[in-house]
């Protein structure tokens, strides 16, 4: 056996062989690309157009990218600097919502016959809600703030009593009457919401106190003087 026999080299195989491409398979590979592009396009777009502008981000918008609301993001890097800080802050402004819904005082008017729906005024820390009913499951609620109250006046008789709330909100109607209170609850009533008013006027801070020392101070306020 002869040395060109040994050593001559293996033919390479045609499918190592880079193959050329014609001018049809690069005119077809750019389309898929362009077609690719466009359908991305497309879906960035489409995302953009559903999106609220106040919650966009360019992050998002140019890479899609998954970007926190800026709201979300400022709490993270708060909650970093001082954890307890905004635990204390979420729990304080849930407390504050809570303590503005405490009922001070109540009162529902008795049923007769003349009076066969009775009427409900709550006082809250807040507001005066006042719902009157007209027939079974309807009724009419009326909201007044404690800062648009002018004034509260009471009809009292032997066992009854009404309440009349003006309102300084200019509407159909200025004032509100409720009949048919028990005497003792028209009172009541009417010295809280009198001594807040008050209150409010003098511009007396009462968001500190707690729920019984303040209705003790409004009615203290709020009681008529005697001669």
């Amino acid at each position: 056996m002869n040395d060109e026999e040994i050593y001559t080299p293996t033919p390479i195989s045609d499918d190592l062989v880079t193959k050329k491409l014609t001018p049809y398979e690069l005119l077809m590979r750019q389309s898929r690309k362009m077609g690719k592009l466009a359908t991305k396009s497309y879906d960035v777009t489409k995302e953009f157009l559903k999106q609220d502008v106040s919650t966009l981000h360019p992050d998002k918008l140019l890479f899609g990218r998954p970007v926190a609301p800026a709201a979300d993001m400022e709490q993270g890097r708060n909650f970093q600097r001082n954890p307890a800080h905004t635990l204390d802050s979420h729990d304080s402004t849930r407390q504050i919502v809570e303590k503005s819904h405490q009922v001070l005082a109540a009162a529902r008017t008795v049923i007769l016959p003349i009076n066969l729906f009775p009427d409900t005024v709550v006082v809250d820390r807040t507001k005066v809600t006042i719902t009157k009913r007209s027939f079974f499951w309807s009724a009419e609620v009326i909201t007044i703030r404690i800062e648009d109250v002018l004034n509260v006046t009471t009809s009292t008789g032997p066992f009854f009593g009404s309440l009349t709330i003006s309102s300084r909100v200019m509407n159909s109607t200025d004032h509100y009457e409720i009949n048919y209170f028990l005497r003792a609850d028209a009172i009541h009533l009417k010295q809280i919401i009198q001594g807040y008013v008050i209150c409010q006027h003098n511009q007396i801070e009462t968001s500190h106190m707690e729920k019984q020392p303040l209705i003790d101070m409004l009615l203290e306020v709020g009681r008529d003087s005697q001669f």
